[in-house]
């Protein structure tokens, strides 16, 4: 009996590659409560290596939702992740909503490798859900952000993370004294704010109010509305590259008028696509090559005609969406012309926000 009990190995016994192996291929709030296991566990789930090495392995698979819902007062109380797998869509758990997030006037912009970027009224958030891990930056020019002018609404924002830097890149884009544009980019490496270049050149181009920068190739992508030269309004897509620090147009699959047309960009799935409401029936477009205009491709998902289903992301492969409806209380996968899932969220929440993330173990650098 006791050479038995010798002969059985406990996790503390198995050698420390084995056990990076194994822990490699399991999921992220698992492994942040194996923290607590032993002092070798909670050092192996806190580098940094482990962490990069996980996402890597995992970034695939860990696409989730985010639901965030305002209490009576106007401030963020409750968040959830959303789970999609397979034909099924449902509350996975609660996330702890850090107090720095819960401010009335936070709205969430972007998100990229875990992080959630958040705004309110004096400073960006960047936030992990996972691990709860935030880094808060001041806004540049403190004083223009603080005055109550037109361009609140036009202004965008999102994160990026350029590689061979290991540097998370802040952007936002609005317009200043004399509808100028005014695109600045925050590194926190360098822990500054700079200037794009170029910005000026995208004068009048307006970023719509709103919205979340999408990443997809290494580039933060929003939605905006460009004046041409005849003065005829129309809709394109600006992409900030990472790498270059530059900022360049895409046209949309063909011309919308802005008067009568609701369209948002999505991501999801390996994908890069909108879709377009206008006065025909709802469409749904990916771009197979990325910055070719002749390769935006008109998907065959038909989307239900009944009031408020709006398409959210791609899911899987890209050939099925998720979409909400009842201002964001209610998810849908869509597949084949068919709604495979549905989740009610919670039909009492006030201003509720979703947003698609990665869950990850990372932490954000430092600046030097």
């Amino acid at each position: 009996m006791d050479t038995k009990k010798k002969q059985q190995l406990s996790p503390m016994d198995l050698p420390t590659e084995l056990l990076r192996g194994i822990l490699l291929r399991l999921p992220v709030k698992s492994l942040f409560r194996f923290k607590c296991v032993s002092k070798q566990w909670l050092s192996l789930l806190s580098d940094s290596h482990f962490a990069k090495s996980h996402f890597d392995l995992t970034n695939n698979i860990n696409n989730k939702l985010l639901y965030l819902s305002r209490d009576l007062s106007g401030d963020y109380s409750n968040a959830y992740r959303v789970k999609i797998a397979g034909t099924s869509i449902h509350h996975d758990y609660r996330v702890h909503l850090h107090a720095i997030c819960k401010h009335e006037s936070t709205r969430i912009i972007g998100s990229c490798r875990g992080f959630i970027l958040l705004k309110n009224d004096t400073m960006l958030i960047l936030w992990n859900p996972v691990t709860d891990f935030y880094t808060a930056v001041a806004y540049p020019d403190l004083d223009f952000w603080n005055l109550d002018f037109p361009c609140s609404s036009f202004f965008c924002g999102g994160v990026g993370y350029e590689k061979s830097t290991d540097d998370y890149l802040i952007v936002i884009g609005s317009i200043k004294a004399m509808l100028k544009p005014w695109w600045k980019f925050f590194s926190l490496r360098t822990n500054s704010w700079k200037e794009i270049e170029g910005g000026d050149r995208f004068f009048p181009c307006f970023p719509l109010h709103r919205q979340l920068g999408l990443v997809y190739n290494e580039a933060i992508h929003w939605l905006a509305i460009h004046t041409g030269s005849d003065d005829e309004h129309s809709f394109v897509i600006v992409a900030f590259d990472i790498a270059t620090k530059t900022l360049s147009m895409i046209p949309l699959p063909y011309p919308q008028d802005t008067r009568n047309c609701e369209l948002s960009l999505m991501g999801g799935g390996g994908c890069f696509g909108m879709w377009i409401m206008n006065n025909t029936a709802p469409e749904i477009w990916v771009m197979k090559e990325y910055k070719v205009e002749s390769s935006w491709t008109k998907l065959n998902i038909v989307l239900p005609l009944y009031r408020g289903v709006i398409p959210l992301c791609f899911a899987d492969s890209g050939d099925e969406v998720v979409c909400r409806r009842g201002n964001n209380r209610e998810l849908m996968k869509l597949s084949n012309n068919q709604a495979w899932g549905r989740c009610v969220l919670n039909p009492c929440d006030n201003d509720p926000i979703l947003v698609m993330f990665t869950e990850s173990l990372l932490s954000l650098p430092s600046s030097k």
